[in-house]
């Protein structure tokens, strides 16, 4: 059984949806970095999502594009990206799934990226600008060396698609909220309902929802609209952003937002 079923079994027998903080890896330093990921998993992160940042991120909205430039602007290289979560798996069994651009992989070579990438202790990889079609390649390198696949679905997808692209899914399915890039929202989109019940129709497989989900409330709706995960990115990001010049700060306000946002998920 992989890191994954275990966690997604686990919960459900809990009753419980998984909570998924994002960070972007080596925002705004790699110091700092770890302590932020070391912060989610202490305060009750289930599955870690980490970006790995990228000059052109263009499923992400500007709080986290920025984090990227600050990642980047730090000096965050191949090697420091693995060795940092290497560290964190060192830290803790639970999953870590890293959401990248398919042009980092590239720069390796798909293989080299996927052998690193399991070396180090990832558990999947989600290539935001390469679908299933175009992925046959880095597919087969994640298989080989063990790495779960995980797949975008949105409001937009037909049916025949959805059973596309949840069959070649290992991992879980990452399921938008909403249309257009990531960021902070005050309200859901009330679309989402429809399409994880358009999903159980076609898959068991577990269905994470991302993309503007930003406050407690918005991870409590999507427990009860039966998602098995609640993936939270630019609300805390956001976080780390407006406490750059206060380390300290910035981690107490983080623990908090991450108890928060776990207990909703209870």
């Amino acid at each position: 059984m992989n890191r994954y079923s275990k966690t997604f079994d686990g919960l459900k027998k809990r009753g419980e949806t998984a909570f998924i903080p994002f960070a972007v890896a080596g925002d705004p330093d790699l110091r700092t970095s770890e302590a932020i990921l070391k912060t989610y998993l202490d305060n009750g992160a289930d599955v870690l999502e980490i970006g790995y940042p990228f000059s052109d991120p263009i499923a992400d909205g500007p709080v986290n594009q920025r984090a990227a430039i600050r990642s980047i602007g730090a000096g965050l290289t191949h090697a420091s990206f693995f060795r940092l979560v290497g560290k964190i798996r060192s830290y803790s069994d639970r999953p870590l799934g890293v959401l990248l651009y398919a042009n980092s992989a590239r720069h390796l070579g798909f293989n080299e990226f996927c052998v690193r990438a399991a070396d180090a202790g990832i558990d999947s990889l989600l290539v935001a600008d390469m679908p299933p079609e175009e992925s046959a390649e880095l597919s087969a390198s994640m298989k080989r060396h063990g790495l779960q696949t995980v797949y975008i679905v949105s409001e937009l997808t037909p049916a025949h698609r959805m059973r596309y692209i949840c069959g070649k899914i290992t991992g879980f399915v990452y399921v938008v909220s909403r249309l257009g890039t990531t960021g902070v929202q005050k309200k859901l989109n009330s679309s989402v309902d429809a399409t994880l019940s358009r999903l159980r129709f076609v898959t068991q497989k577990p269905l994470c929802v991302g993309f503007g989900i930003s406050t407690p409330e918005h991870v409590r709706h999507m427990k009860a609209a039966g998602a098995n995960g609640a993936i939270v990115g630019s609300a805390l990001v956001n976080v780390i952003e407006e406490n750059l010049g206060n380390r300290c700060r910035m981690l107490t306000l983080l623990a908090k937002s991450v108890r928060k946002f776990k207990k909703a998920a209870m």
